[in-house]
């Protein structure tokens, strides 16, 4: 009987402790598994949200108005191809920090990187502002980069920028904006362009080299037209 009654509080001990490993290791868990999902929607070289980052900014906005920025850096592959790519990786990383930084203060922003030197911004608006928006990040991107070996670069983009309705289909409002994008392009590039959203939203082709074709007719088009 002595012997039980001293067996009790060590089985008690036990007890406590194996409880605070299991909390511990499920802690550990957790804290994995966040870590794995946010890992899985940034981008490594930036730390912008990447494509999954986006997907589920817009899935959060889908009931509310938003304006939406698409840019790419004019003249990037001669970047890598004159300077190499730590410096092409240099400009990206400090484009996005700029990019970052004109969305620092909104609620429910983001920017993230699609890959290459194709960035995106969206923000929740309940008035339309996407134009200036785009002119935002003309001139965040306006002063010099410094690269590797201390050169500095004079980086420009052509931004597409449109606004969105609640309800708008992603796709569809992508697309605006790389048509938008597209005339910037062919307007000489360092400026911000607009989607007409009074011309509807563009369809989306499901093919795609359809969609590739389609795109490079538009660039014809408008730079026919600029």
């Amino acid at each position: 009987m002595k012997a039980l009654k001293m067996l009790l509080p060590a089985a008690a001990v036990l007890s406590l402790a194996g409880h605070v490993w299991a909390a511990q290791t499920a802690r550990s868990q957790r804290v994995q598994l966040v870590r794995a999902r946010r890992d899985a929607a940034t981008d490594p070289l930036t730390g912008l949200s990447n494509r999954a980052g986006l997907h589920e900014a817009l899935a959060a906005m889908a009931g509310e108005p938003y304006d939406l920025v698409l840019l790419d850096v004019d003249g990037f592959k001669q970047i890598n191809d004159a300077y190499g790519h730590d410096a092409g990786d240099a400009v990206l990383v400090e484009a996005a920090g700029r990019l970052a930084d004109v969305l620092d203060e909104v609620d429910g922003a983001c920017v993230a990187r699609l890959g290459g030197d194709e960035m995106v911004l969206v923000c929740p608006s309940p008035a339309p502002i996407a134009g200036m928006l785009g002119a935002e990040v003309v001139r965040a991107l306006a002063a010099p980069i410094t690269v590797p070996g201390g050169r500095e670069l004079a980086v420009r983009a052509s931004v597409g920028a449109v606004s969105a309705m609640a309800g708008d289909d992603p796709l569809r409002v992508m697309k605006a904006a790389d048509i938008a994008l597209y005339k910037a392009k062919a307007a000489g590039g360092d400026r911000a362009a607009e989607y007409d959203r009074a011309a509807g939203l563009p369809q989306v082709e499901s093919r795609p080299v359809v969609r590739l074709r389609a795109m490079a007719g538009t660039a014809r088009v408008l730079g026919g037209a600029a």
